[in-house]
């Protein structure tokens, strides 16, 4: 995947990459050619996809598209799109002729109302509409993302519903992602268990329909026999590594005991938690098959983090040694801070420390000591940085992370690792 045109000619209210808007440059034609310079970077690799931002806003896109054409083994190249666009057959054909033949268009509701509300700008939805009819005129391959949201978590069947005349060959639900929403401020994620029977509604509609579905980033032990649609994965990415400063953190109550913990499902995003709780009479974790214990990992008792994690050498179990190791536990103060939790970042070797202060919350992000990455401070194994917070706060959170790495230099010799 490679992101450019970081700018929108629509305003989702849950956008994913709103602060990098008008912000971020962008991978530039240049970068991406010198990148795939190195073999490495298409090795396995059959599939380029193009993402912004609405990257059809970029007047170079049919360049980017034609090089991506021209790389050995390269035998799709996708647009990430919204498609308000594309109605115009002209600009469709361009980007055809470039060599674009498949569009990942983004349709989060099935009528002008509700659409137009949800993206901001009225008339959206009906430029939507012209751009799926051209694209199943022109022949192009179309699939979609709808974004799961609490204005439209009980409208996902009607969403298939009114996609299945453009004859898409996928249809992807993804629960809210909460980038740069990690205090759930935009209030903008629907309880899975509210969720849950419109979700299984519309990927059964889907199937009936010969439409193969996919879901990101909503529990596995909700979807039942759909369970198999569940897929978080993302492909690599030549995207600015500011982009990563905000990725979300997701843990499950669970994870410790639960047989899809850390692979098969991601649980519930902190921002979700912050505004819904850690739903533990709703999730269910799955059973580890008798006989069969993970790669390197002991085999845990069936029991719940709800009440103790145990001896066991669990998620919670490891961040809370490693804590112990520098003095620092749950519930210590710090600054005037209370430190509420820690979590492992996923596909990133990084752990968050949240702190609370009448209301008031500071991560700090500890990650391993690399002398190449910017940090607001360092110990001898570690780079530590705090997540952006309001101007107000930002003495507090800087006072905040130089104590955190007094506490931790005190112990820190180097060769230190992270937990788990």
């Amino acid at each position: 995947m490679i992101t450019f045109a970081f700018r929108c000619n629509i305003a989702c209210t849950f956008c994913m990459v709103e602060d990098a808007l008008n912000v971020l440059p962008g991978t530039s034609l240049a970068a991406f050619q010198r990148a795939v310079e190195d073999p490495s970077m298409l090795e396995g690799v059959s599939r380029i996809i193009f993402s912004g931002g609405e990257v059809t806003l970029a007047k170079d896109l049919p360049a980017y598209a034609a090089f991506a054409r021209s790389l050995p083994g390269i035998q799709h190249v996708r647009i990430q799109t919204n498609a308000t666009r594309l109605g115009d057959r002209r600009t469709l054909r361009t980007l055809m002729d470039a060599g674009i033949d498949e569009f990942f268009v983004s349709f989060h509701a099935p009528d002008a109302a509700l659409y137009d509300r949800l993206v901001q700008r009225e008339g959206s939805f009906e430029s939507i509409l012209a751009g799926l009819e051209s694209i199943a005129a022109e022949g192009g391959a179309l699939s979609t993302n709808t974004a799961i949201v609490a204005p439209n978590h009980d409208r996902l069947e009607a969403i298939v519903e009114r996609l299945l005349p453009f004859r898409p060959q996928s249809v992807e639900f993804w629960n809210y992602w909460p980038r740069g929403d990690e205090e759930a401020q935009r209030q903008m994620s629907a309880r899975v268990g509210d969720v849950r029977p419109h979700l299984v509604d519309a990927l059964r509609l889907a199937l009936r329909n010969g439409v193969p579905p996919v879901v990101k980033w909503f529990p596995r032990c909700l979807l039942g026999p759909f369970a198999r649609y569940l897929d978080d994965a993302q492909p690599k990415a030549l995207i600015d590594d500011a982009y990563w400063s905000r990725e979300p953190a997701y843990s499950c109550i669970y994870e410790g005991i639960c047989a899809d913990a850390g692979g098969a499902c991601s649980g519930l995003s902190h921002s979700y938690i912050e505004q819904h709780g850690w739903e533990e009479t709703l999730l269910s974790p799955r059973r580890q098959e008798a006989g069969v214990s993970r790669p390197n990992e002991a085999r845990v008792e069936t029991r719940s983090l709800v009440k103790d994690a145990g001896e066991k050498r669990t998620h919670a179990a490891a961040v809370a040694a490693w804590l112990s190791q520098f003095g620092l536990a749950p519930g210590m103060e710090l600054e005037g801070f209370r430190l509420r939790g820690a979590a492992l970042g996923r596909g990133v070797a990084m752990l968050a420390l949240q702190f609370e202060r009448d209301g008031e919350r500071v991560e700090v992000r500890l990650c391993p000591r690399d002398p190449r990455r910017p940090a607001f401070t360092r110990t001898a194994s570690y780079d530590m940085i705090y997540a952006r917070v309001p101007p107000a706060l930002e003495r507090a959170a800087q006072r905040l992370t130089e104590s955190l790495a007094h506490t931790i230099g005190a112990q820190d010799r180097g060769g230190r690792s992270l937990p788990g």
